[in-house]
C-alpha cells in the first residue's frame, strides 16, 4: 500500500501539536471539563507510546501516551492515549481494547500504581480530521453485535465493554469551543477550507508563532507549510493590480482541495460500495461536497437555488465542471447559466 507524503507530513503536525502540554490540556478540559478539574496538570508528562507484546513480539501502541496524576485519591495516575486518525477505522474498539490492556501490563510491571496498587485510570480518545463522518463503533459490544438487545449486550459487557473518546475537528461547533484555547485553534484551523479564510490562518498563525511553546510553534508551522502557496496570497487592495492574480490563486487553491476531497471521497465511497453494493453512495459524497462548496460561495440562499444542479450529481465530470462554475462565477445567474452548457 502506497503512503501518502501529505498525509503523514499531516500527522507529523499533530504529534508536534500533542506534544505540548498545554494543548493536551485543552483537549482534556474540552471532552471532559469535570475530570478535567480532577486532574493535576502540572504533572503532565510525555511518555513512550510503544509496548511489546510477548507473544510473536508484535508492537501495538497509541499514537501518543501522556501521563499525570489525579489531585485527590492520593495521587492516582492516569493515561490519556491518543490516536490520530484520516480515516474511519472499523474494529477501532478492538484496537482501543488491546493496547490499553497492554499499557495496564506495563504499569503493572514497571511499578506505576495507585493506592493498593491499583491499575492507573487510562482514557482512550481518538482524534479524527477526515472528511467523511465516523461510522466506527465506539465500543466492543456496538462492534461485535451491532444492534444488540439489551440481554446480549449485558452478556457481552462482561467481556469488558470498553470504550473510546471520538474527537472529531470537522464536527465540533463553534459555540463548543473555548476562546484562547489552543485545541480551539487547531479545530478552528482544521475548519478554513476555502481562500477567504486566509487571513484568519495567518492570525492564527502569528499567536502560534508568538506563543513561546516550541511544540505548538512547530506544529502549527508543519500545518501552515502543507498551505503555504494559500497563505501567501497577495493582500493588495480589491481592484488592485494585484487582485486578478490574487482571485486566480485563490480558485486554484479551491479547485485543488475540491478536487482532492472529491476524488478522496469518492474512492471511500468506492470502497464501502464494494462491501454494502450501493453505487448510491459515491454519488451522495459527490452531492455533499458540491452543497458545501455551494454554501461557502452563495450561503443558505445559494444552495437553495442550486437545489436541482447539486442534487443531480450522476457523473464525475459533470459534477467537477459545476464546480469549477460555482467557485468562478460572481452571481448564481452565471453559474446556471454556464450549466446549461454541461
Amino acid at each position: 500500500m502506497s503512503v501518502d507524503p501529505a498525509r503523514t507530513k499531516h500527522d507529523e503536525a499533530y504529534k508536534l501539536l500533542f506534544s505540548s502540554a498545554a494543548m493536551v490540556e485543552d483537549l482534556l478540559s474540552h471532552i471532559l471539563p469535570e475530570f478535567a478539574k480532577r486532574v493535576d496538570m502540572p504533572t503532565l508528562r510525555l511518555l513512550s507510546p510503544s509496548f511489546v507484546k510477548a507473544e510473536g513480539l508484535q508492537q501495538r501502541h497509541a499514537d501518543m501516551l501522556w501521563r499525570a496524576q489525579l489531585r485527590e485519591h492520593d495521587r492516582h495516575p492516569a493515561y490519556l492515549a491518543l490516536e490520530f486518525q484520516s480515516t474511519t477505522v472499523s474494529n477501532m474498539a478492538l484496537r482501543v481494547r488491546e493496547y490499553v490492556g497492554l499499557m495496564l501490563r506495563e504499569a503493572e510491571l514497571a511499578g506505576d500504581l495507585g493506592p493498593g496498587g491499583r491499575l492507573p485510570i487510562v482514557v482512550p480518545i481518538v482524534i479524527y480530521n477526515g472528511t467523511a463522518p465516523w461510522k466506527a463503533a465506539r465500543n466492543l459490544v456496538d462492534w461485535m453485535v451491532p444492534g444488540a438487545d439489551e440481554v446480549i449486550a449485558h452478556a457481552l459487557g462482561l467481556q469488558m465493554r470498553r470504550e473510546y473518546i471520538l474527537v472529531d475537528l470537522k464536527a465540533i461547533p463553534s459555540s463548543e469551543l473555548v476562546a484562547d484555547s489552543w485545541f480551539s485553534a487547531l479545530v478552528e484551523w482544521e475548519s478554513a477550507r476555502w481562500a477567504r479564510d486566509a487571513r484568519r490562518l495567518e492570525r492564527l498563525w502569528r499567536r502560534a508563532r508568538d506563543s513561546g511553546d516550541e511544540s505548538i510553534v512547530r506544529g502549527f508551522g508543519a500545518l501552515r507549510q502543507q498551505i503555504a502557496p494559500w497563505l501567501r496570497i497577495p493582500t493588495a487592495g480589491r481592484g488592485g493590480p494585484e487582485s486578478g492574480k490574487r482571485k486566480k490563486t485563490m480558485i486554484r487553491h479551491e479547485e485543488t482541495w475540491l478536487a482532492d476531497n472529491l476524488r478522496k471521497r469518492d474512492e471511500e465511497l468506492r470502497q464501502e460500495g464494494r462491501q454494502e453494493g450501493r453505487q448510491e453512495g459515491r454519488q451522495e459524497g459527490r452531492r455533499s461536497l458540491l452543497r458545501q462548496l455551494a454554501l461557502q460561495e452563495f450561503g443558505p440562499e445559494g444552495v437553495a437555488e442550486l437545489s436541482a444542479l447539486l442534487d443531480d450529481a450522476s457523473d464525475p465530470d459533470r459534477d467537477g465542471a459545476l464546480a469549477r462554475a460555482i467557485i468562478e462565477c460572481e452571481t448564481l445567474a452565471e453559474v446556471v447559466a454556464r450549466t446549461r452548457e454541461l
